[in-house]
């Protein structure tokens, strides 16, 4: 019986202890988002009509979430709509913002002066403006091809950096001396820091603040948002093979045509697509030699089967590559299996 009663009260006492060491660790990350307040860092975020969601809206995310003061900066503080038909205010405009220790510049749109959200504000002249003014006093990042933006306002002269991987070609259209970057996701040049495409801008954001409050905060940042952060990544989608997939074979192929499957890395491609009946394979593959032959950027390998063909072709980068393509027969019609690999 007594040594029941001590059992009890052993495990009684590990259960206190127990919460004792919870509130503590409870404590010690109030602690640490008391820190995070504590000193706060002006993040300036500027939007534009036709601006891209996941450019601002991640950043945002990531900021917040470290503790930083974020806040979104217009023109104007009228509303805009942003890519996808989503209205947001402005919390400021030009006149009005607070002196930001960080500007983020997200991208939207086209690239060319005129040719919508980005290609607007490069010939806007209170936004160029308002662009060089911040980068003589914070840090500035660029998401997608709000690159374009710095490039204007000449914040990449003789320096590296990256950008939408789809206008990677166009960035020293604009600034003629960067380097261009293709095979990482953000690149800091020393004097700001581009990403690439998109969610490139959550891992961007996230070096930042690795860099300005240490890596375990970063990584304390991501898990926090769920996001699986990888610093060491060697994602780069314009590194991937399947940008040479010509758009025009997909144009041709049979209405009602639809991706089955689409996976890969640096080294090789998959693709399938499933055509409904009543084609054959081979009248696909005679589409797919037509298609592709028109195109004339690859060339075909001699001896192709009736239901399979090979192409060959270089990249930008002199990597030479094959192309095989397969028709087969499905139970609901026709399946086109693309692969690609290192030749």
């Amino acid at each position: 019986m007594k040594t029941g009663v001590s059992v009890g009260r052993i495990r009684r006492g590990v259960f206190v202890i127990l919460i004792m060491t919870l509130a503590v660790a409870r404590m010690s990350l109030a602690q640490m988002r008391l820190e995070k307040t504590t000193k706060k860092f002006n993040v300036a975020i500027f939007v534009f009509p036709g601006v891209q969601v996941i450019d601002f809206a991640g950043p945002y995310e990531v900021f917040v979430e470290s503790g930083m003061n974020v806040y979104i900066v217009g023109e104007t503080v009228a509303p805009l709509q942003t890519a996808g038909g989503l209205t947001i205010t402005p919390k400021y405009s030009f006149e009005n913002a607070p002196k930001p220790d960080l500007v983020v510049l997200p991208g939207g749109g086209f690239y060319k002066p005129g040719d919508k959200a980005v290609g607007d504000q490069m010939v806007n002249p209170l936004a160029m403006k308002w662009i060089k003014e911040m980068a003589k006093q914070a840090e500035v990042m660029t998401v997608c091809n709000g690159a374009f933006l710095a490039a204007k306002a000449g914040l990449l002269v003789n320096l590296p950096a990256t950008t939408f991987y789809g206008y990677l070609d166009n960035l020293t259209e604009v600034s003629p001396t960067t380097t261009v970057i293709r095979d990482k996701k953000y690149v800091d040049n020393g004097r700001i820091v581009t990403t690439a495409g998109l969610s490139s801008g959550i891992d961007g954001s996230l070096y930042i603040v690795s860099k300005l409050v240490g890596n375990g905060r970063a990584k304390f940042t991501a898990l926090n948002m769920e996001y699986n952060w990888d610093p060491d990544s060697k994602f780069a989608r314009a590194m991937l093979p399947d940008i040479y997939i010509p758009d025009e074979l997909g144009t041709d192929l049979p209405e009602g045509s639809y991706l089955d499957e689409y996976y890969g890395n640096r080294d090789h491609w998959h693709m399938t697509v499933r055509i409904p009946a009543p084609h054959t394979p081979s009248q696909i593959n005679e589409v797919v030699n037509t298609s592709l032959t028109k195109w004339g950027q690859w060339t075909k390998v001699e001896g192709s089967a009736p239901t399979e063909s090979r192409w060959t072709f270089t990249d930008r980068l002199g990597v030479k590559w094959l192309t095989t393509i397969t028709s087969g027969a499905d139970g609901s019609g026709v399946l086109l299996t693309l692969q690609m690999r290192r030749n």
